[in-house]
């Protein structure tokens, strides 16, 4: 009895030291920190908290104008805008000039967040072709991987931290293949240069949000696309896959993937705002319940488990969907 108590006081004493541990901050005030992604969605949140709250210099790219423009508008003269496709070399390369321009001598790069990303053409993997695989590597991956190797000398210099944006996807399979692959790339790649880099004294942290509305920005771009890589199917193909109520039954999926995903994009970006300004910030986040609940467990089970689970969760969505169109078509016929 007194073991078990003493065992109960030991992790009792532990969760506290955490939970104050958790909680000690640094100052980052006047502090730079670059954030790709910045149109909308997590970064464009994630700018203005740190304009706000932290009072950061803000370097906030984005892939438009229009999504340079609006974030300017609401937010203070600390902050910054400049134009990034993270997938042309040139537009990276002019990005980090404009970094060196922007930041005064005596002043360093404490931050870079790789946040740019896209989730669609989302759909079986037999679906795509190599320019829609090619193109969700380039932005979740190679981007990311070269915005972090040209600004990677400003970051070392300032002994600063790097926060690359995955998924939960990366740690159980979910639909959208590539997606899912891109995802589990980046977080090879940051374990990798985090090992690398710690003798410089630069930190790498991962964030593996779940579902977020934040991704799933634009629900009709997704099916157009959807649709775009199922016209492009041989008609055996199409057949195949049970014809056109398939491709009905994964529009309906997509729908459903809004509903259920969290508007609570706050979630994610306290979790890189912790690694960012943390006095001990955490190796990799998990923001969201269904990344705590379901897709870490699931990492943790046996491959053949996993996969079971995988294919009864997704197989038997996909064939609710097909009934309910059946039936919806049938009572279409009878009226």
């Amino acid at each position: 009895m007194l073991a078990l108590v003493c065992a109960a006081v030991a992790v009792f004493t532990c969760l506290v030291v955490v939970w104050v541990l958790d909680r000690i901050y640094i100052d980052i005030e006047g502090k730079y920190v670059f954030i790709t992604g910045c149109d909308s969605g997590f970064g464009n949140l994630l700018a203005r908290n740190l304009d706000r709250r932290r009072g950061c210099h803000v370097i906030a790219a984005c892939l438009t104008e229009e999504g340079a423009a609006r974030l300017k508008r609401v937010t203070s003269s600390r902050l910054t805008t400049l134009r990034l496709d993270v997938t042309s070399s040139e537009s990276v390369h002019r990005a980090r000039d404009a970094v060196q321009t922007i930041i005064p001598e005596g002043q360093e790069l404490w931050g870079l967040v790789n946040n740019a990303g896209i989730i669609s053409p989302l759909g079986p993997y037999h679906w795509l072709n190599r320019d829609d695989i090619v193109k969700v590597l380039q932005v979740n991956l190679v981007g990311a991987i070269e915005v972090t190797n040209t600004l990677y000398p400003l970051i070392r210099a300032a002994r600063g931290r790097i926060v690359n944006v995955s998924s939960a996807v990366a740690l159980f399979p979910s639909s959208g293949t590539i997606y899912t692959a891109s995802k589990a790339a980046i977080e090879a790649f940051s374990d990798n240069i985090r090992c690398d880099m710690k003798q410089y004294g630069v930190s790498v942290h991962i964030i593996e949000p779940g579902a977020y509305q934040g991704t799933f920005s634009d629900t009709d771009a997704m099916k157009r696309r959807l649709n775009t890589a199922w016209e492009r199917l041989p008609q055996e193909e199409r057949d195949s896959f049970g014809g056109e109520i398939a491709r009905e039954a994964m529009e309906l999926l997509i729908i459903d993937a809004l509903r259920m995903a969290s508007p609570n994009l706050h979630e994610v970006t306290d979790a890189m705002e912790h690694a960012l300004c943390s006095r001990f910030p955490w190796r990799r986040y998990l923001p969201g319940l269904d990344a705590k609940l379901f897709y870490k467990p699931m990492s943790l089970l046996p491959a053949f488990l996993a996969d079971g689970v995988y294919n009864f969760l997704f197989g038997q969505a996909l064939e609710n969907k097909k009934k309910i169109i059946r039936k919806a078509k049938a009572m279409e016929k009878k009226d």
